[in-house]
Protein backbone atom coordinates (compact mmCIF):
# COMPACT_ATOMS: atom_id res chain seq x y z
CA UNK A 1 0.00 0.00 0.00
CA UNK A 2 1.13 3.51 -1.29
CA UNK A 3 -0.48 5.38 2.33
CA UNK A 4 -0.36 8.79 0.62
CA UNK A 5 -2.15 7.77 -2.50
CA UNK A 6 -4.45 5.95 -0.57
CA UNK A 7 -5.45 8.69 1.94
CA UNK A 8 -5.71 10.98 -1.45
CA UNK A 9 -8.28 8.78 -2.42
CA UNK A 10 -10.79 9.65 0.01
CA UNK A 11 -9.94 13.79 -0.85
CA UNK A 12 -10.89 13.42 -4.59
CA UNK A 13 -13.49 10.99 -3.85
CA UNK A 14 -14.69 13.92 -1.58
CA UNK A 15 -14.54 16.32 -4.56
CA UNK A 16 -16.93 14.35 -6.73
CA UNK A 17 -19.02 14.13 -3.61
CA UNK A 18 -19.58 17.91 -3.59
CA UNK A 19 -19.64 18.30 -7.52
CA UNK A 20 -23.02 16.21 -7.11
CA UNK A 21 -24.37 18.93 -4.69
CA UNK A 22 -26.53 20.11 -7.35
CA UNK A 23 -29.14 21.48 -5.46
CA UNK A 24 -27.28 24.35 -3.85
CA UNK A 25 -27.55 25.61 -7.67
CA UNK A 26 -31.25 26.37 -6.91
CA UNK A 27 -29.65 27.86 -3.13
CA UNK A 28 -31.33 31.12 -1.81
CA UNK A 29 -28.17 31.77 -0.71
CA UNK A 30 -25.91 34.22 -3.19
CA UNK A 31 -23.10 33.10 -1.84
CA UNK A 32 -23.67 28.95 -1.99
CA UNK A 33 -24.93 29.41 -5.88
CA UNK A 34 -21.64 31.49 -6.40
CA UNK A 35 -19.59 28.96 -5.02
CA UNK A 36 -21.40 25.89 -6.37
CA UNK A 37 -21.17 27.26 -10.04
CA UNK A 38 -17.52 28.14 -9.63
CA UNK A 39 -15.90 25.47 -7.29
CA UNK A 40 -18.32 22.96 -6.67
CA UNK A 41 -19.02 21.94 -10.71
CA UNK A 42 -15.22 21.18 -11.27
CA UNK A 43 -15.36 18.59 -8.98
CA UNK A 44 -15.51 16.28 -11.85
CA UNK A 45 -11.93 16.23 -12.04
CA UNK A 46 -11.40 13.66 -9.44
CA UNK A 47 -12.64 10.97 -12.02
CA UNK A 48 -9.18 12.15 -14.12
CA UNK A 49 -6.88 11.01 -10.65
CA UNK A 50 -8.71 8.03 -9.77
CA UNK A 51 -8.06 6.81 -13.99
CA UNK A 52 -4.45 7.93 -13.89
CA UNK A 53 -3.95 6.22 -10.04
CA UNK A 54 -5.63 3.39 -11.77
CA UNK A 55 -2.89 2.94 -13.94
CA UNK A 56 -0.51 3.70 -11.49
CA UNK A 57 -1.31 1.49 -8.85
CA UNK A 58 -2.10 -1.85 -11.09
CA UNK A 59 1.12 -1.53 -12.50
CA UNK A 60 2.41 -0.72 -8.96
CA UNK A 61 0.80 -3.90 -7.64
CA UNK A 62 0.67 -6.62 -10.75
CA UNK A 63 3.04 -5.57 -13.72
CA UNK A 64 5.83 -8.26 -12.43
CA UNK A 65 3.54 -10.61 -11.81
CA UNK A 66 2.18 -10.30 -15.17
CA UNK A 67 5.53 -10.38 -16.82
CA UNK A 68 7.30 -13.31 -14.94
CA UNK A 69 3.35 -15.23 -15.48
CA UNK A 70 2.85 -15.60 -11.53
CA UNK A 71 -0.80 -14.29 -12.21
CA UNK A 72 -2.69 -15.59 -14.94
CA UNK A 73 -4.97 -13.17 -16.96
CA UNK A 74 -7.74 -15.03 -15.68
CA UNK A 75 -6.95 -14.75 -11.84
CA UNK A 76 -5.99 -11.22 -12.23
CA UNK A 77 -9.52 -10.37 -14.03
CA UNK A 78 -11.21 -12.32 -11.25
CA UNK A 79 -9.39 -10.67 -8.52
CA UNK A 80 -10.01 -7.08 -10.24
CA UNK A 81 -13.89 -7.64 -10.87
CA UNK A 82 -14.55 -8.81 -7.28
CA UNK A 83 -12.90 -5.63 -6.15
CA UNK A 84 -15.30 -4.19 -7.76
CA UNK A 85 -18.39 -5.85 -8.97
CA UNK A 86 -20.12 -6.82 -5.74
CA UNK A 87 -20.61 -3.12 -4.70
CA UNK A 88 -21.45 -2.42 -7.99
CA UNK A 89 -24.17 -4.74 -8.18
CA UNK A 90 -25.15 -3.79 -3.98
CA UNK A 91 -25.75 -0.39 -5.33
CA UNK A 92 -27.72 -0.97 -8.43
CA UNK A 93 -30.10 -2.71 -6.45
CA UNK A 94 -30.68 -0.29 -4.24
CA UNK A 95 -31.20 2.22 -6.75
CA UNK A 96 -34.20 0.22 -8.28
CA UNK A 97 -36.45 2.10 -6.28
CA UNK A 98 -35.63 5.28 -7.04
CA UNK A 99 -36.18 4.25 -10.87
CA UNK A 100 -39.50 2.97 -10.78
CA UNK A 101 -40.61 6.10 -9.11
CA UNK A 102 -39.76 8.26 -12.13
CA UNK A 103 -42.87 9.64 -13.67
CA UNK A 104 -41.40 9.17 -16.97
CA UNK A 105 -41.07 5.22 -16.29
CA UNK A 106 -41.11 3.53 -19.35
CA UNK A 107 -40.41 -0.57 -19.25
CA UNK A 108 -38.39 -1.10 -22.22
CA UNK A 109 -35.93 1.85 -21.62
CA UNK A 110 -35.63 0.85 -17.74
CA UNK A 111 -34.51 -3.00 -18.88
CA UNK A 112 -32.02 -1.85 -21.49
CA UNK A 113 -30.56 0.42 -18.78
CA UNK A 114 -30.60 -2.30 -16.32
CA UNK A 115 -28.98 -4.09 -19.12
CA UNK A 116 -26.18 -2.11 -19.64
CA UNK A 117 -25.62 -1.57 -16.17
CA UNK A 118 -25.54 -5.43 -14.54
CA UNK A 119 -23.11 -6.05 -17.51
CA UNK A 120 -21.14 -2.73 -16.69
CA UNK A 121 -20.91 -1.80 -20.19
CA UNK A 122 -22.57 1.20 -20.04
CA UNK A 123 -20.29 3.80 -20.28
CA UNK A 124 -19.45 2.78 -24.29
CA UNK A 125 -23.04 3.80 -24.70
CA UNK A 126 -23.05 7.15 -25.79
CA UNK A 127 -26.21 7.97 -25.23
CA UNK A 128 -26.79 10.25 -21.25
CA UNK A 129 -29.90 8.86 -20.03
CA UNK A 130 -27.98 5.14 -20.27
CA UNK A 131 -24.47 5.83 -19.11
CA UNK A 132 -25.94 8.17 -15.78
CA UNK A 133 -28.64 5.19 -15.21
CA UNK A 134 -29.44 4.25 -12.24
CA UNK A 135 -26.27 4.78 -10.01
CA UNK A 136 -24.77 7.48 -12.12
CA UNK A 137 -21.04 7.28 -10.88
CA UNK A 138 -21.18 3.72 -11.66
CA UNK A 139 -20.44 4.53 -15.35
CA UNK A 140 -16.68 5.07 -14.31
CA UNK A 141 -16.48 1.44 -12.96
CA UNK A 142 -18.01 0.55 -16.35
CA UNK A 143 -14.21 2.24 -18.20
CA UNK A 144 -12.32 0.40 -15.05
CA UNK A 145 -13.61 -2.50 -15.95
CA UNK A 146 -12.52 -2.10 -19.72
CA UNK A 147 -8.95 -0.33 -18.16
CA UNK A 148 -8.32 -4.52 -16.39
CA UNK A 149 -9.50 -6.24 -19.68
CA UNK A 150 -6.39 -4.17 -21.56
CA UNK A 151 -3.79 -4.13 -18.81
CA UNK A 152 -1.91 -7.42 -18.94
CA UNK A 153 -2.05 -6.50 -23.12
CA UNK A 154 -0.89 -3.27 -22.12
CA UNK A 155 1.81 -4.33 -20.19
CA UNK A 156 3.17 -7.09 -22.31
CA UNK A 157 3.17 -4.70 -25.10
CA UNK A 158 4.97 -2.19 -23.37
CA UNK A 159 7.34 -4.56 -22.83
CA UNK A 160 7.96 -5.67 -25.84
CA UNK A 161 8.90 -2.64 -27.23
CA UNK A 162 12.43 -1.73 -26.36
CA UNK A 163 13.04 1.16 -28.35
CA UNK A 164 12.09 4.29 -26.08
CA UNK A 165 11.91 6.99 -29.38
CA UNK A 166 9.51 4.06 -30.88
CA UNK A 167 7.75 4.40 -27.40
CA UNK A 168 7.42 8.27 -27.47
CA UNK A 169 6.22 8.89 -30.70
CA UNK A 170 4.09 6.23 -30.01
CA UNK A 171 2.96 8.11 -26.67
CA UNK A 172 2.62 11.11 -28.61
CA UNK A 173 1.00 10.35 -31.22
CA UNK A 174 -1.88 8.94 -29.21
CA UNK A 175 -1.94 11.90 -26.84
CA UNK A 176 -2.24 14.34 -30.04
CA UNK A 177 -5.27 12.23 -31.17
CA UNK A 178 -7.44 13.78 -28.31
CA UNK A 179 -7.19 17.13 -29.34
CA UNK A 180 -7.52 16.77 -32.89
CA UNK A 181 -10.75 14.64 -32.16
CA UNK A 182 -12.16 17.62 -30.08
CA UNK A 183 -11.60 19.75 -33.30
CA UNK A 184 -13.43 17.43 -35.34
CA UNK A 185 -16.15 15.92 -33.26
CA UNK A 186 -19.53 17.83 -32.76
CA UNK A 187 -20.04 19.76 -29.52
CA UNK A 188 -22.90 18.11 -28.67
CA UNK A 189 -21.25 14.45 -28.41
CA UNK A 190 -18.28 15.90 -26.06
CA UNK A 191 -19.54 14.56 -22.89
CA UNK A 192 -20.91 11.28 -23.65
CA UNK A 193 -17.56 10.98 -25.76
CA UNK A 194 -14.59 12.95 -24.17
CA UNK A 195 -15.51 12.56 -20.88
CA UNK A 196 -17.55 9.12 -20.45
CA UNK A 197 -16.37 7.16 -23.24
CA UNK A 198 -13.87 4.57 -22.21
CA UNK A 199 -12.15 4.47 -25.81
CA UNK A 200 -10.71 8.05 -25.05
CA UNK A 201 -10.73 8.06 -21.17
CA UNK A 202 -8.17 5.20 -21.53
CA UNK A 203 -5.49 7.86 -22.28
CA UNK A 204 -5.75 8.50 -18.84
CA UNK A 205 -5.15 4.78 -17.88
CA UNK A 206 -2.44 4.97 -19.75
CA UNK A 207 -0.78 8.08 -18.04
CA UNK A 208 -0.52 5.89 -14.85
CA UNK A 209 0.78 3.16 -16.65
CA UNK A 210 4.07 5.12 -17.77
CA UNK A 211 3.84 7.41 -14.31
CA UNK A 212 5.14 4.01 -12.78
CA UNK A 213 7.87 3.74 -15.21
CA UNK A 214 8.91 7.44 -14.07
CA UNK A 215 8.46 5.98 -10.86
CA UNK A 216 10.54 2.98 -11.08
CA UNK A 217 13.85 5.08 -12.70
CA UNK A 218 13.56 8.01 -10.26
CA UNK A 219 13.30 5.27 -7.52
CA UNK A 220 16.66 3.59 -8.30
CA UNK A 221 18.54 7.15 -8.81
CA UNK A 222 20.77 8.05 -6.34
CA UNK A 223 20.92 12.02 -5.40
CA UNK A 224 19.23 14.35 -2.65
CA UNK A 225 15.71 15.47 -3.47
CA UNK A 226 13.43 17.81 -1.33
CA UNK A 227 10.22 15.83 -1.09
CA UNK A 228 8.65 18.29 1.18
CA UNK A 229 8.71 20.91 -1.42
CA UNK A 230 8.01 18.67 -4.00
CA UNK A 231 4.81 17.79 -2.68
CA UNK A 232 3.85 21.46 -1.21
CA UNK A 233 4.58 22.21 -5.13
CA UNK A 234 2.15 19.43 -6.13
CA UNK A 235 -0.42 20.71 -4.36
CA UNK A 236 -0.14 24.00 -5.31
CA UNK A 237 0.64 23.21 -9.48
CA UNK A 238 -2.82 21.62 -9.27
CA UNK A 239 -4.60 24.45 -7.35
CA UNK A 240 -3.21 27.06 -9.94
CA UNK A 241 -4.45 24.96 -12.68
CA UNK A 242 -8.01 24.96 -10.90
CA UNK A 243 -7.99 28.68 -10.49
CA UNK A 244 -7.45 29.16 -13.92
CA UNK A 245 -9.75 26.58 -14.90
CA UNK A 246 -12.88 28.99 -16.19
CA UNK A 247 -10.21 30.32 -19.06
CA UNK A 248 -10.25 26.21 -20.46
CA UNK A 249 -12.93 25.24 -22.77
CA UNK A 250 -14.79 22.15 -20.98
CA UNK A 251 -14.03 19.73 -23.00
CA UNK A 252 -10.71 20.42 -22.23
CA UNK A 253 -11.15 19.89 -18.65
CA UNK A 254 -12.57 16.84 -18.79
CA UNK A 255 -9.25 14.70 -19.19
CA UNK A 256 -5.86 16.92 -20.93
CA UNK A 257 -6.31 20.06 -18.62
CA UNK A 258 -5.88 18.31 -15.68
CA UNK A 259 -2.88 15.33 -16.82
CA UNK A 260 0.25 17.25 -15.78
CA UNK A 261 -1.01 18.26 -12.11
CA UNK A 262 -2.75 15.02 -11.42
CA UNK A 263 -0.01 12.90 -12.88
CA UNK A 264 3.05 15.14 -10.67
CA UNK A 265 0.35 15.13 -7.40
CA UNK A 266 0.38 11.05 -7.54
CA UNK A 267 4.08 10.38 -9.26
CA UNK A 268 5.58 12.99 -6.31
CA UNK A 269 3.29 11.31 -3.70
CA UNK A 270 4.10 7.54 -4.55
CA UNK A 271 7.26 8.32 -2.68
CA UNK A 272 6.07 8.95 0.88
CA UNK A 273 9.04 11.22 2.01
CA UNK A 274 7.86 14.44 2.43
CA UNK A 275 6.15 16.15 5.42
CA UNK A 276 2.74 15.96 3.62
CA UNK A 277 3.00 12.41 3.13
CA UNK A 278 4.02 11.30 6.38
CA UNK A 279 0.37 13.69 7.43
CA UNK A 280 -1.51 11.31 4.87
CA UNK A 281 -0.46 7.90 6.46
CA UNK A 282 -2.08 8.42 9.76
CA UNK A 283 -4.71 6.14 10.81
CA UNK A 284 -7.79 7.95 10.40
CA UNK A 285 -6.54 9.00 6.67
CA UNK A 286 -5.65 5.65 5.80
CA UNK A 287 -9.42 4.51 6.68
CA UNK A 288 -11.25 7.42 4.96
CA UNK A 289 -8.93 6.09 2.33
CA UNK A 290 -9.82 2.43 2.53
CA UNK A 291 -13.72 3.86 2.40
CA UNK A 292 -13.26 5.86 -0.66
CA UNK A 293 -14.65 3.15 -2.64
CA UNK A 294 -17.62 2.50 -0.99
CA UNK A 295 -17.97 6.54 -0.59
CA UNK A 296 -17.76 7.08 -4.32
CA UNK A 297 -20.60 4.46 -5.09
CA UNK A 298 -22.85 4.93 -2.22
CA UNK A 299 -22.85 8.88 -1.85
CA UNK A 300 -25.14 9.99 -4.94
CA UNK A 301 -27.79 6.67 -3.76
CA UNK A 302 -27.57 8.79 0.29
CA UNK A 303 -28.00 11.90 -2.09
CA UNK A 304 -30.90 11.05 -3.81
CA UNK A 305 -33.27 9.23 -1.15
CA UNK A 306 -32.69 12.05 1.28
CA UNK A 307 -33.42 14.52 -0.69
CA UNK A 308 -36.62 12.52 -1.50
CA UNK A 309 -37.30 12.21 2.32
CA UNK A 310 -36.56 15.21 3.01
CA UNK A 311 -39.14 16.53 0.63
CA UNK A 312 -41.35 14.41 2.02
CA UNK A 313 -41.16 14.37 5.39
CA UNK A 314 -38.56 15.95 7.14
CA UNK A 315 -38.80 19.57 5.13
CA UNK A 316 -35.04 20.59 6.30
CA UNK A 317 -34.42 23.89 4.22
CA UNK A 318 -30.90 24.52 5.71
CA UNK A 319 -28.39 23.36 2.93
CA UNK A 320 -25.56 23.26 5.50
CA UNK A 321 -27.80 20.81 8.02
CA UNK A 322 -28.72 18.92 4.22
CA UNK A 323 -24.70 18.35 2.96
CA UNK A 324 -23.99 17.32 6.75
CA UNK A 325 -25.95 14.88 6.79
CA UNK A 326 -25.88 13.65 3.66
CA UNK A 327 -21.87 13.38 3.78
CA UNK A 328 -22.05 11.53 7.51
CA UNK A 329 -24.57 9.09 6.43
CA UNK A 330 -22.49 8.44 3.40
CA UNK A 331 -19.37 7.95 5.31
CA UNK A 332 -21.52 5.44 7.89
CA UNK A 333 -22.97 3.65 4.40
CA UNK A 334 -19.37 3.11 3.36
CA UNK A 335 -17.69 2.33 6.91
CA UNK A 336 -20.36 -0.68 7.21
CA UNK A 337 -19.86 -1.96 3.40
CA UNK A 338 -16.95 -1.93 3.61
CA UNK A 339 -16.22 -3.68 7.08
CA UNK A 340 -18.83 -6.14 6.87
CA UNK A 341 -18.99 -6.28 2.92
CA UNK A 342 -16.81 -5.76 0.92
CA UNK A 343 -13.83 -7.07 2.93
CA UNK A 344 -15.13 -9.83 3.43
CA UNK A 345 -15.81 -10.62 0.06
CA UNK A 346 -12.30 -9.71 -0.86
CA UNK A 347 -10.75 -12.11 1.48
CA UNK A 348 -12.80 -15.09 0.20
CA UNK A 349 -12.01 -14.32 -3.87
CA UNK A 350 -8.19 -13.97 -2.92
CA UNK A 351 -8.63 -17.27 -0.68
CA UNK A 352 -9.93 -19.17 -3.66
CA UNK A 353 -7.26 -17.31 -5.56
CA UNK A 354 -4.63 -18.89 -3.55
CA UNK A 355 -6.11 -22.53 -3.52
CA UNK A 356 -6.01 -22.05 -7.49
CA UNK A 357 -2.97 -20.42 -7.44
CA UNK A 358 -1.61 -23.36 -4.88
CA UNK A 359 -2.96 -25.94 -6.57
CA UNK A 360 -1.87 -25.19 -10.10
CA UNK A 361 1.81 -24.92 -8.67
CA UNK A 362 1.51 -28.53 -6.91
CA UNK A 363 0.85 -30.09 -10.13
Amino acid sequence: MIKPLTSLRFFFAFIIFTHHLTFLGKSKTAYLRWFHENILKEGFIGVSFFFILSGFILAYNYRDSILNKSISKSDFYIARIARIYPVHLLCLLIAVPITLKDVSFNLSTWLTQLFFNATLTQSFIPIKYIYFSFNSPSWSISNELFFYLLFPFLIILGSKVKDNRYKKGLLTMSLLLIPILMLIIPTNYYKDLFYVNPFFRVFDFIIGLILFEIYLKIKIQQGTINYDLLEVGAILLLLLFFIFHTDVPLVVRYSIYYWLPMSLLILIFSFQKGVISNFLSNKTLLLLGEISFGFYMFHQLVLKYFLILNELYLHIRNEYYIIAIILAVALIVSYISFIWFEKPLNKYFKTILKQKIGGQKSA
